[in-house]
């Protein structure tokens, strides 16, 4: 019996000699096996952890060398380890891809707001992120500049006495002074304000004479800015264009109107329409009248018996009559004759 025992036990012996030692066990990617030996003895066990940054996701830690000395394939996986959500970032962005160790995220802040601390942070081993969550501050310019010979017309900040993002400034010049460039500056987005205006001191020559016509107290001096003259013509003459001209920024003024001669009346006879009345030609006063000035004629219509009206206007002196009209006779006094002005109107005459 002993000695079957001992038969027995050198056979198991031979038999696990035979099978031989494990190899370095298989390679599991992102862990470590340990002990880490080069060979292992059936029955020695190794076990897997996983890498730094890396957390279990499925499988078995713990393998043992079998008699055969070949190892089964480990099952076990590691991934990534996840940071939490480090938003919302207020008045800003948070540009990513994903939230796992070693990932990268950057922040930006919305159009108005500059950045407070890193704008970017990583996911670390331990599932913190390296950096703290940065704040985005609302832009704030400092108190807008006054130009020389200027004042601040309208300016209002939004809080506590401060200008923040889009603010606006709207400037004027002291009198005799013209602005250029805008008259508003806003508080832009890199914390600066707009272009400020220049207050500038322009002066005009004393204006031209018009002929035909005068201006009131033009004496020969130089003229400030907004600055005015009034122009007039003698009569019979009519203003064409402002009766006012100013001295404008550019140094020149605004405009030089001109005096148009009045029209002679015809010296025929007939009624015609004048300012919304009916009148003879030959009573009309002075026999002239002024630049732009109309006059209505009425027209005989022989073949319909109907009269219709042509209008005819006074320009720089002329005053052309419609072909149609036709000078009342000598002897329009008899009945026989009938002026056009008391006929009918023509379908769509009034």
């Amino acid at each position: 019996m002993w000695v079957l025992a001992l038969l027995c036990g050198s056979a198991f012996l031979n038999f696990a000699r035979a099978g031989g030692a494990c190899p370095l066990p298989p390679r599991v990617e992102f862990a470590t096996a340990e002990p880490e030996k080069r060979v292992y003895e059936p029955g020695e066990h190794v076990i897997y952890t996983c890498n730094p940054g890396y957390v279990l996701r499925s499988g078995q830690r713990k393998w043992i060398c079998p008699i055969s000395g070949v190892w089964n394939s480990p099952t076990m996986k590691c991934k990534r380890r996840l940071c939490a959500y480090p938003g919302p970032l207020e008045n800003g962005l948070i540009n990513h891809t994903e939230f796992t160790y070693q990932s990268w995220i950057q922040f930006s802040c919305n159009e108005g707001f500059i950045l407070n601390g890193s704008d970017v942070s990583q996911c670390t081993e331990t599932g913190q992120w390296s950096n703290q969550q940065p704040v985005c501050e609302r832009v704030i310019c400092p108190k807008p500049a006054i130009p020389e010979f200027g004042k601040i017309k309208f300016y209002k900040p939004k809080s506590h006495n401060m200008s923040t993002y889009q603010d606006v400034v709207i400037y004027e010049c002291l009198p005799k002074y013209a602005l250029f460039g805008n008259e508003a500056a806003t508080c832009e987005a890199n914390g600066n304000w707009s272009d400020v205006p220049e207050c500038i001191d322009v002066k005009c020559t004393r204006p031209n004479d018009i002929e035909n016509g005068f201006m009131t107290f033009a004496i020969e001096r130089l003229y400030d800015y907004m600055e005015t003259v009034r122009y007039g013509c003698d009569p019979p003459y009519t203003l064409d264009g402002p009766r006012i001209s100013q001295c404008e920024k550019t140094g020149n003024w605004s405009t030089t109107p001109t005096c148009k001669p009045a029209c002679q009346i015809p010296d025929k006879k007939g009624v015609v329409i004048y300012s919304g009345q009916k009148v003879k030609l030959q009573d009309m006063k002075k026999h002239v009248i002024r630049h732009t000035d109309s006059l209505t004629f009425y027209c005989k219509d022989e073949k319909n018996n109907c009269a219709y009206t042509v209008t005819t206007q006074c320009i720089d002196g002329a005053l052309p009559l419609p072909p149609c009209f036709k000078e009342s006779p000598w002897h329009s006094f008899f009945l026989t004759y009938t002026n056009p002005s008391d006929m009918k109107p023509c379908v769509g005459e009034i």
